[in-house]
């Protein structure tokens, strides 16, 4: 990345090109972003877009990708957690084809988000339809709530809760989707990691299968001890050709470790983790993940605390056709 080093960005893909929006950094002191830079795979390389016309810059805000009221795909972004301890509830609209003075890409402000500022959702799209969920508030603790976002709902009314049984309350975990359905897992809610594994499929209207719990405790799960090594928060996740993919985080250490899941494997029919390698960069959190239509997948940025010389511009490719050995010799 051509700008300053970051963690805790978002992001969201368009037409295969990725759009890394916010983060927080370190210039002289501690610094909060707005600014959006595309990067395309294609060319590898960086472009910068329209910054969001919010009044303060943030990390741990959310974003998507998702079909606009004009049936075009923008990209989504908001909430945060900001300078001196200030948290976010605003949410704006990207379009990608607009322009903003001499940059590319146009912001338009839309509907805050429910309730209380939060920070470190989890975001997602399927079939064009934006999701963002969990998270911690500002003044009520961490979050369960899941909300749809309707572009062509009247303003005020566009996004709407997610009917759901129970969810688990997390900050800063991670989402894949897989075959129209999220999987997600990990994250940190009342001082302690969050080590569970649980499916949404929009396409139940209501019961238990619209939220399923696949794993209850990583830590306890029967089938490979191994297991207890997945659960994590502020990792990055992405989806490449029927797998979820989880890498680096953080939990007791910066990670660097990649874990695969195949859903609907094993005996039980209940998914197969498998540890595929390590990350080739250095072990880091709050970084971000994406894929392509391309089959290959990329994390990029992150960050291992709050000081100078400890944030990451990097971005690094994953091919997952390619053995472990080949892998490491990268």
């Amino acid at each position: 990345m051509p700008s300053n080093g970051r963690g805790g960005a978002s992001c969201f893909v368009i037409d295969d090109k990725a759009y890394f929006v916010g983060g927080r950094g370190y210039i002289k002191s501690e610094a909060y972003f707005l600014d959006t830079w595309q990067f395309d795979p294609e060319t590898n390389s960086w472009k910068q877009y329209a910054s969001v016309p919010a009044e303060k810059g943030r990390y741990y805000g959310v974003g998507f990708a998702a079909d606009g009221a004009d049936g075009k795909t923008k990209g989504y972004y908001g909430t945060g957690y900001g300078k001196n301890a200030e948290c976010f509830r605003d949410f704006y609209e990207f379009d990608p084809e607009g322009t903003t003075g001499d940059l590319p890409g146009a912001w338009t402000i839309t509907d805050s988000v429910p309730g209380d500022a939060i920070y470190g959702m989890v975001g997602f799209s399927i079939n064009g339809v934006g999701y963002i969920g969990a998270g911690q508030t500002k003044n009520l603790g961490y979050a369960n709530t899941y909300y749809r976002y309707d572009p062509n709902a009247a303003a005020g009314e566009r996004w709407k809760i997610v009917e759901h049984i129970n969810p688990a309350k997390r900050y800063c975990g991670s989402v894949f989707v897989i075959d129209n359905r999220a999987y997600i897992v990990g994250g940190y809610s009342n001082g302690s990691p969050v080590k569970d594994l649980e499916r949404f499929d929009p396409s139940v209207e209501k019961g238990e299968y619209r939220w399923y719990k696949i794993t209850q405790d990583f830590a306890e799960d029967y089938r490979s001890r191994d297991y207890n090594k997945v659960y994590r928060q502020q990792a990055a996740a992405f989806t490449i050709n029927g797998r979820g993919y989880l890498c680096c985080g953080l939990y007791g250490s910066y990670k660097s470790d990649v874990w695969e899941y195949i859903p609907y494997g094993g005996r039980d029919n209940m998914g197969v983790w498998t540890e595929v390698c390590s990350f080739e960069g250095a072990a880091r959190y709050a970084c971000v993940g994406f894929s392509t239509s391309k089959g290959v997948g990329y994390v990029g940025t992150g960050m291992v605390g709050t000081g100078q010389n400890q944030f990451y511009d990097d971005i690094w490719e994953f091919h997952p056709d390619e053995d472990y050995e080949k892998r490491q010799d990268r």
